[in-house]
C-alpha cells in the first residue's frame, strides 16, 4: 500500500499518454489524461496535505529521451513517489521504421529502466517507484505486427518490477478486455494506442488499484 505523507511531492513521467496536452497551457499543468484524474481524486481525498502533483510527460518520448532528461525533470524536484509509464514509442517508432524491437533492443531498453528506477534509489531510498506498463489494442490492423514486441516488453518489465520491487501498474490486459466489450474506439480512439478520456479513466483506476490509495 502507498502510504502518501503531507507535502509529499508525486510525480508522473513518461510519453504522449502522460503528457495528455499538459505542454500546450503552462508548466503547472497536469494535461488533460490519468494524472490529472489520479491528481483530483487525491487532492479531494488528501485536501489537507498540500500535495505538489507534478506532470513530466513529454509527447513521443522514449526510455532513451527519459534517461537524457532525467536528472532535470525528475531527480532535481526530489520526489516522494514517482510513477513512469514509457515503452510504446520504442516499439512503434521501429515499426513504423520497418524494423521490429530486437532481443539486444529489448535488454537496451530494461538496462536504461533500471537506471532509472536505481538512480532514484540512489538520491532517497524511502522513494515510491510505481511503473505502468504500455498497452497496444488490435485495431488499427498495423497494431498486430506490434504485439509481440509488446508482450515481450511487459514481460520483461514485470521481471523488472520484480526484481527492484517496485509497483507495476498492469494496463494490456484490462484495456483489451474493454475494447473486446465496448470497441476499440470506445478505449484508445483511431490507433489503439492514446487513451480517450474513458480509457485515461481506467488507466487512473488501474493506479489506485494498485497502490491502494
Amino acid at each position: 500500500m502507498l502510504n502518501i505523507q503531507p507535502k509529499d511531492t508525486l510525480l508522473f513521467i513518461g510519453d504522449s499518454i502522460t503528457d495528455c496536452g499538459r505542454r500546450d497551457f503552462f508548466q503547472a499543468n497536469l494535461g488533460q489524461g490519468y494524472v490529472n484524474m489520479i491528481a483530483g481524486d487525491l487532492y479531494r481525498k488528501f485536501f489537507h496535505y498540500h500535495l505538489n502533483i507534478i506532470n513530466r510527460g513529454v509527447s513521443g518520448n522514449t526510455i532513451a529521451d527519459l534517461v537524457e532528461r532525467w536528472q532535470s525533470d525528475c531527480l532535481d524536484y526530489q520526489p516522494n513517489i514517482v510513477t513512469i509509464q514509457i515503452g510504446i514509442n520504442d516499439i512503434w517508432h521501429r515499426h513504423s521504421a520497418g524494423t521490429h524491437l530486437t532481443p539486444d533492443g529489448l535488454a537496451q531498453f530494461i538496462d536504461h529502466y533500471r537506471y532509472l528506477i536505481q538512480s532514484i534509489k540512489v538520491q532517497n531510498a524511502a522513494t515510491h517507484i510505481i511503473l505502468v506498463e504500455p498497452f497496444l489494442l488490435p485495431e488499427p490492423e498495423f497494431n498486430q505486427a506490434m504485439l509481440t514486441d509488446l508482450l515481450a516488453m511487459n514481460q520483461a518489465i514485470s521481471q523488472l518490477a520484480e526484481d527492484e520491487g517496485v509497483l507495476l501498474v498492469k494496463t494490456h490486459t484490462i484495456m483489451n478486455r474493454l475494447a473486446k466489450g465496448l470497441g476499440c474506439a470506445t478505449v484508445a480512439g483511431q490507433d489503439g494506442v492514446h487513451p480517450t478520456s474513458f480509457g485515461h479513466a481506467h488507466l487512473a483506476e488501474r493506479w489506485f488499484v494498485t497502490t491502494r490509495v
